[in-house]
């Protein structure tokens, strides 16, 4: 019988009434045992979970995450700790995997070296509950004294003896985390940007705090002084290199900027021009891959009217994606469609139709009910007499549901806008009898 792993599920919490149940279920069954540390609740989360079961404590809130965290875990019993906020959470058979993966690694442990942490992947959702970026963290580890939280605010898992933290790579066990949803992170905003001040008063060479203070500021809608404070930390570098800065910290300052600077009013983008390229520069002289960079330089160029480097740089962001190995989320992965349909419009502009219809169907398998990008795909395939109509709806059975109304109507309809007259006849021999008596009775305008 496989023995028993003991873990401690710890979070810390105020107000959190609307996030508490959904972060305690997920641990019903899996873990030892439930620890809230409550800073200054003034709703029903301290209610909900003690009738959930969990052990509540009370904590004074000291502008200090850090400390409030390692009082959860120094009230924890088990062996492990699994250490999620109340915005974060496993999905339930997920939760299910962690003690198989840590007795894994606790047998491991004996053959070699001692692991103290997992690395899992977040996936950060919107407020459509769609997944628009992805990064890694250590949620779970050891229950060891030399294993605490540090920095009053982005607090970081370090041990505390100055020796290295060690940690696996965890595949298939993703954190779902709500917490980008637009309103919370106003909340979080307004929250964070005073601790951060605090933080840059007592330590104004802290260039991991500056880095969180521009994302909070970019966050929170305050470009400039996201502009300031990540220039700081990119100017930091250029003086003297990474030394001190995380690497997180560092692709965020550059990405961060490129971001901000790439959505900025027209008449304000060429001031930026000349700074845009040398940031770029010392950006690739790091040796980083981070593709988040490459595509808001891209966007810009494109902002600019520079699109064969803004395609450029688009190209290089898939490249880059292909590279990733990194920990910090990505944004890129929610700007594909725009990527593809971007290279899709350029290549067709420059007749390569290969390229463009490489894009273009990339495209429609992100989504497939983009009017404008089906129409320059299907405008291709008409353009070239070597295809044939039924060749093309052959190309559209792999992205459509014929069986689905809806999709037949969108693919027919793209069809007869642009005047394909051959693919519109191939489309109405799949629909049924019925389908074509209302099609034609005029409600499917």
């Amino acid at each position: 019988m496989a023995r028993k792993i003991r873990i401690s599920q710890c979070m810390i919490v105020k107000n959190e009434e609307q996030n508490i149940r959904q972060a305690l279920s997920w641990g019903k069954g899996v873990v030892w045992e439930q620890i809230v540390v409550d800073t200054g609740s003034t709703d029903k989360t301290v209610e909900i979970a003690e009738e959930m079961g969990a052990k509540v404590f009370h904590f004074d809130w000291r502008d200090d995450f850090s400390a409030a965290k390692n009082h959860a875990i120094e009230q924890a019993s088990g062996e492990w700790i699994a250490f999620l906020d109340a915005d974060e959470y496993f999905s339930k058979a997920d939760a299910r995997k962690i003690p198989d993966v840590l007795r894994n690694v606790e047998t491991s442990t004996k053959k070699g070296t001692v692991i103290h942490a997992l690395c899992t992947e977040m996936f950060h959702l919107n407020d459509e509950g769609e997944v628009f970026s992805v990064g890694r963290h250590y949620r779970i580890f050891r229950n060891m004294k030399e294993l605490r939280y540090c920095n009053r605010i982005h607090e970081s898992l370090q041990m505390t003896n100055g020796t290295q933290m060690r940690y696996v790579m965890v595949k298939n066990l993703p954190i779902m985390h709500t917490g980008y949803q637009q309103s919370i992170r106003d909340k979080k905003g307004e929250r964070n940007i005073p601790l951060l001040k605090k933080e840059l008063e007592e330590h104004p060479e802290n260039y991991d705090a500056w880095s969180y203070m521009g994302e909070s500021c970019a966050g929170s809608g305050q470009t400039q002084e996201a502009l300031s404070c990540m220039g700081r930390v990119i100017e930091q570098i250029s003086r003297h290199g990474m030394e001190g800065i995380m690497e997180d910290r560092v692709n965020a300052a550059f990405a961060v900027w490129f971001s901000e600077v790439s959505f900025l009013p027209d008449d304000e983008l060429a001031s930026y021009e000349e700074q845009a390229w040398r940031y770029y520069e010392l950006f690739s002289r790091t040796g980083i891959t981070f593709p988040d960079v490459e595509f808001y330089m891209g966007r810009f160029l494109l902002r600019m009217g520079k699109e064969t480097d803004g395609v450029l740089f688009f190209e290089r962001t898939l490249e880059k994606m292909e590279q990733y190995g990194g920990s910090s989320s990505l944004k890129t992965p929610n700007q594909l469609g725009l990527i593809y349909n971007v290279l899709q419009a350029w290549y067709k502009e420059q007749g390569d139709a290969r390229k463009a219809v490489y894009y273009g169907t990339l495209s429609l398998r992100f989504n497939r009910y983009q009017e404008e990008t089906l129409a320059r795909l299907l405008a291709t395939f008409k353009n070239d007499q070597n295809t044939t109509a039924e060749q093309v709806y052959g190309v559209l059975v792999g992205m459509y549901r014929f069986e689905n109304l809806k999709d037949k109507l969108f693919v027919l309809k793209t069809a007869m806008k642009i005047e394909y007259k051959e693919l519109e006849e191939r489309v109405r021999r799949c629909l049924t009898e019925n389908e074509l008596d209302w099609l034609e009775s005029g409600q499917g305008n």
